[in-house]
């Protein structure tokens, strides 16, 4: 494995051949690059190889789930991180769009050692990143992370035989199931369920629902162009708005 570039020129032939990676994407906790500008698919993939190699040095199952947030450029993503890993000799078990938790619930669903989900969690589209564990249910902490970026960015990804892929269906289904058990709701409750276009809108409002919560939506259409806000609950902008219904609607609480 060549050593990643730290930079690349956008819009010419090495962009779309060689890896580019900014070293400073690597964090303690999980990995996140402004796309296109901090990391290209060729770099992503090279992640994807040093993944599966930190995986095979550590003598890990080369098993892991892979699964990617609602953004139009993430699927781009993680089919480039899903060649790399599968170059390391790992076998992906692909469980489609997903929220981060449900990534993490794949791993015992699926019985896969490891995981990595493509996520730039509450950023605003024009970033991406990943988020991956092998020691279920822990995720990279910042010794994993100091590894993973080493092997990285010195070139140290080692392809090897072995690797597969299949695409698993069902797991979001699970994940409700799961959720839901056999809970019940012990007074009624009226929630606005605010998830502003983002990934949550395929899971909230039906989990609500099944939870025998009354939901008042509030922009729960799949939208990856966030066309009202970037769905971050920590953004003054989202917490107005969801302020707002609660008066409007008179429900308990907005979540």
């Amino acid at each position: 494995m060549t050593k990643p570039a730290s930079s690349v020129s956008q819009n010419t032939w090495e962009f779309l051949r060689d890896a580019m990676i900014t070293p400073t994407g690597f964090r303690e906790y999980d990995a996140r690059w402004k796309y296109p500008d901090d990391i290209n698919l060729p770099g992503i993939t090279a992640l994807g190889l040093g993944l599966g190699t930190q995986m095979q040095q550590r003598g890990i199952e080369p098993v892991i789930a892979v699964g990617n947030d609602y953004r139009d450029y993430s699927l781009s993503i993680k089919n480039a991180l899903i060649i790399g890993l599968m170059q390391a000799g790992i076998h992906v078990k692909d469980i489609g769009p997903a929220l981060s938790p449900m990534a993490y619930f794949a791993q015992f669903h699926l019985g896969a050692p490891a995981v990595a989900m493509v996520t730039a969690s509450h950023n605003p589209n024009g970033w991406t990143g990943v988020k991956m564990g092998f020691e279920r249910p822990l995720t990279h902490g910042p010794d994993e992370m100091a590894e993973l970026r080493d092997i990285v960015l010195n070139g140290l990804g080692k392809p090897l035989s072995g690797g597969g892929y299949e695409f698993i269906d069902g797991v979001r289904e699970a994940y409700l199931d799961d959720l839901v058990g056999d809970f019940k709701m012990t007074r009624k409750l009226k929630v606005v369920c605010a998830t502003g276009n983002g990934t949550a809108s395929a899971f909230a409002p039906e989990l609500f629902k099944r939870l025998g919560v009354e939901i008042v939506e509030s922009h729960n259409r799949l939208d990856y162009t966030f066309p009202h806000y970037n769905p971050n609950p920590e953004a003054m902008e989202m917490l107005h708005d969801m302020s707002a219904s609660v008066k409007a609607s008179g429900a308990d609480i907005a979540l």
